[in-house]
């Protein structure tokens, strides 16, 4: 439906042409009339008019005036202007303004019926220009917001080689209407997270690897619309970096690019990762060049916040001699936890200056030592996953082997379990009496730490750890308070020389046995003897 507005001062001139063609059959709803130029504006201010029969000549402003105003604001209004004039100059500027025709007085009602139906024709191509022009402005905008989507589905495609051959890339182009040419040449930057240095939700992770794609995007990219960042995994990222030109320090700039953003993960991110820069090509050889990446990130065993070069050829090492580790057996059963870590990081540590440090290494160090834990706990007759729990999940030991430093924690987790375990499960009381037993047992002699604990099949540090967290004392406390009661009760009680009682309790040295004596009882023995025995006589 279209609404209409007639513009005359002469009434009978407005009800003529009111009267003079049937409007509901053009489709006209709305017949507006105003006698002014005034009148005319506010009522374009009210209402939506597609079609104005305006007279030209108005008192106070003329009609063309008015379609001069109308042709600012009102651009889709088609305008036909009637005179009693037949002047040229009239008409050419009506038409110059934009007016669809000029008509003399009295008008021909066929003939205006005529031009108002061109007139609607007119709207409706105009309409439909106008709607033609928003939906592209929508779909140029939605395409704009989801290019980067796009664009990384594109890449995921290319590296996964769904999309491989240069003509299968030029029609994805072409019908995605990405901004790249198969022609263009790109340097695939493979960026690994290797680890964070706190255990993270999902949530967080997720907010943690968008944080890491923003900060790729400004730092290695610098905002190149060309350039794509592409998730391939939660750890796994590639930059896509367009190649216009060669230069002699590309790879040089690249480098420090990849450094700055390595230093900066670290700081602000609490990760490691490396970055391994590939070979530049075309969009189909992308692929190629990828998988020579991951081949590369895998065998990187042992050194972490680095950028390779896939140029860089990482000559393989010889088989390096895996630790037996039967002694590491027998020093667990006796609670040797300390020095078994101290060994653990000692041979983890020197891994990590090999060059080319081969899976195999790695992977045989695992075995034995999961074997050596999997031999004590049978030997104590207890479950693996009660003793392990997460240590033994396929994912924590898939991650262990992928890295030096991955399986340094591993270990120590997994030794802290065992041994939290030991603490839990053993008849620590039974073990306890034991030693407090051989102690009373072998007061006369110099007692060691190492006669206690291969007594009760210890380790001389294990057994000082649970000495200590069970009776709150050392050993040696107890063992020289043990001597000095024995020595009381024997001054006390018998006639016995001090030199006597003093090798009786284990000392040779008859001043030290004193000095010993008197720190813990405030005064030497002949002075403990007098006193005790002054009380019982008195």
């Amino acid at each position: 439906m279209y609404q209409l507005l007639i513009v005359d001062d002469e009434i009978h001139a407005v009800r003529a042409v009111q009267a003079g063609v049937d409007w509901a059959e053009l489709s006209i709803s709305h017949i507006h009339v105003a006698h002014s130029t005034k009148q005319a504006m506010r009522i374009f201010d009210e209402h939506l008019i597609d079609i104005m029969i305006c007279d030209i000549e108005m008192p106070q402003s003329s009609g063309l005036e008015l379609l001069s105003w109308v042709r600012e604001r009102h651009s889709l209004t088609q305008s036909i202007f009637l005179t009693c004039h037949s002047s040229f100059a009239y008409a050419q500027e009506a038409l110059q303004l934009g007016s669809l025709d000029y008509m003399l007085k009295p008008v021909k009602f066929n003939e205006l019926r005529a031009v108002v139906l061109r007139g609607i024709e007119m709207i409706n191509e105009k309409r439909e220009q106008q709607i033609s022009m928003i939906e592209n402005q929508y779909f140029a905008n939605l395409w704009h917001t989801n290019r980067s989507i796009l664009m990384e589905r594109f890449w995921q495609e290319v590296m996964d080689q769904s999309v491989s051959s240069p003509e299968r890339i030029r029609d994805v182009l072409h019908r995605k209407n990405l901004p790249i040419r198969e022609t263009e040449s790109f340097l695939p930057i493979l960026i690994f997270v290797q680890r964070w240095a706190e255990k993270l939700n999902a949530q967080d992770k997720k907010l943690m690897e968008y944080a890491l794609l923003n900060a790729a995007d400004h730092m290695i990219f610098h905002g190149d619309e060309h350039g794509q960042l592409v998730r391939m995994s939660s750890d796994v990222f590639v930059a896509i970096l367009p190649v216009r030109e060669q230069t002699v320090n590309l790879m040089k700039d690249i480098r420090q690019l990849c450094e700055i953003y390595i230093e900066s993960c670290n700081r602000y991110f609490r990760c490691d990762l490396s970055c391994y820069v590939g070979e530049q090509g075309w969009i189909h050889e992308m692929a190629i060049r990828y998988n020579s990446l991951i081949c590369m990130k895998d065998s990187n065993l042992n050194r972490s916040n680095h950028v390779f070069f896939l140029s860089e050829d990482l000559k393989s090492s010889e088989s390096i001699d895996v630790l037996q580790m039967n002694v590491w057996l027998k020093m667990l059963e006796q609670g040797a936890y300390d020095a078994i870590l101290a060994e653990a990081e000692r041979y983890l540590k020197s891994l990590k200056e090999v060059v080319g440090l081969k899976a195999e290494v790695l992977e045989q160090f695992f075995q034995n030592f999961l074997q050596m834990i999997y031999s004590f706990i049978q030997f104590k007759e207890w479950q693996a996953y009660q003793v392990l729990g997460e240590a033994i999940a396929i994912e924590q030991m898939s991650q262990a082997i992928r890295s030096v430093t991955n399986l340094q924690i591993w270990v120590k987790y997994a030794l802290d379990q065992t041994i939290k375990f030991c603490y839990v499960t053993e008849d620590t009381q039974s073990v306890m009496d034991r030693i407090l037993t051989f102690i009373k047992q072998h007061l006369d002699e110099a007692i060691s730490r190492e006669d206690i604990a291969r007594h009760v099949n210890w380790h001389p540090d294990y057994l000082s750890r649970r000495f200590k967290k069970e009776t709150g004392k050392s050993l040696v406390e107890f063992i020289v308070e043990e001597k000095i009661a024995m020595a009381k009760e024997l001054l006390v009680t018998t006639n016995m020389s001090v030199s006597d009682i003093a090798l009786s309790v284990g000392y040779s040295n008859f001043s030290y046995f004193s000095k010993i004596f008197k720190h813990g009882v405030q005064m030497n023995p002949n002075q403990y003897r007098k006193s005790q025995r002054s009380e019982l006589y008195y």
